[in-house]
């Protein structure tokens, strides 16, 4: 049994299917039936049932899948932890997201507190998160909705903000002098905006669906600086933002509060939970919490 055994198992437990681990691991994909035959038959028991096409573990594969890939997150992390020892890094910690509302914020507050530490963030559409922390390719991903166990049972998610949401909208707008704005207000006037798939979008789109109205795209960015700069230096629209912006010392006077749904999206932090648990992602999970703990208070008071 070696390592590369283990990390076929997994692949194919966490995809479900022996094709999609093969291309992923670029081999062919009876060398993958191959590897995993003679895992089972050193073990002396079969791993996988097939239920509705799809490979599934069985009650022995279960078990010996929470046992390989403890072995597995070690071997990875050890490579990453000399890493970061060669960078002088107290830990790394790999996250996706799919709106990057947060980002700004969640990374001044996580460098501020660990300063010798290392945030690679990316912004990866929905399937790929599942898929990414299914086979471990990322420690964390936050994402808006969260993602549900129909959508894998082998991530774990904590709801961590209901954010009420607010919109940005440039100093000489008609509705900059606005306290508060409606939807039926908002409608008319042209928005940018992240492309359909991508975090709030969806809850933005069926929030106008709901209330009959028409929402007026004529720019699409995931870009949030993008965004921000085609608002306020180039006027082409209004923008919605997260309930954090409103705090933003340089662009919280842009922004204003939105007399809709009480909630305007839910963000959700994931991740697998088989994988063994670190000091590191241990830390970063409790801050993660913290952080959008605090955002939370902010948003039940506005």
């Amino acid at each position: 049994m070696e390592i590369r055994d283990l990390q076929f198992f997994c692949l194919t437990a966490e995809l479900g299917s022996v094709t999609k681990a093969s291309e992923q691991l670029q081999v062919s994909q009876p060398f993958v039936t191959k590897v995993i035959h003679q895992l089972e038959n050193e073990l002396g028991t079969k791993l996988f049932d097939l239920e509705n096409r799809r490979l599934k573990l069985n009650e022995n594969g279960t078990y010996f899948y929470k046992k390989a890939r403890e072995i597995l997150d070690k071997f990875d992390r050890l490579g990453v932890d000399m890493a970061a020892r060669q960078e002088h890094a107290q830990f790394t910690t790999t996250l996706l997201y799919n709106n990057a509302g947060y980002l700004s914020a969640l990374n001044n507050a996580f460098m501020e507190k660990y300063p010798d530490s290392v945030l690679s963030e990316a912004y990866a559409k929905r399937e790929d998160i599942i898929e990414k922390l299914n086979t471990n390719q990322a420690d964390f991903a936050i994402e808006l909705p969260p993602i549900t166990g129909e959508e894998s049972r082998m991530i774990e998610t904590i709801t961590v903000l209901k954010d009420t949401g607010s919109i940005m909208v440039p100093p000489d707008h008609p509705l900059y002098e606005k306290e508060i704005v409606t939807l039926e207000e908002l409608a008319p006037y042209p928005v940018i905006i992240a492309p359909k798939g991508s975090g709030m979008r969806a809850t933005i789109d069926s929030i106008f669906e709901k209330h009959n109205l028409r929402l007026n795209v004529v720019y699409e960015t995931n870009d949030m600086d993008l965004q921000q700069r085609m608002v306020l230096v180039n006027k082409k629209g209004i923008a919605f933002m997260s309930v954090i912006h409103t705090q933003d010392p340089l662009i919280g006077q842009y922004c204003r509060k939105t007399l809709t749904d009480k909630c305007f999206g839910t963000v959700g932090l994931s991740y697998n939970k088989y994988r063994n648990e670190t000091e590191s992602t241990k830390l970063f999970k409790k801050f993660a919490l913290e952080f959008f703990g605090n955002l939370q208070k902010l948003a039940n008071d506005i």
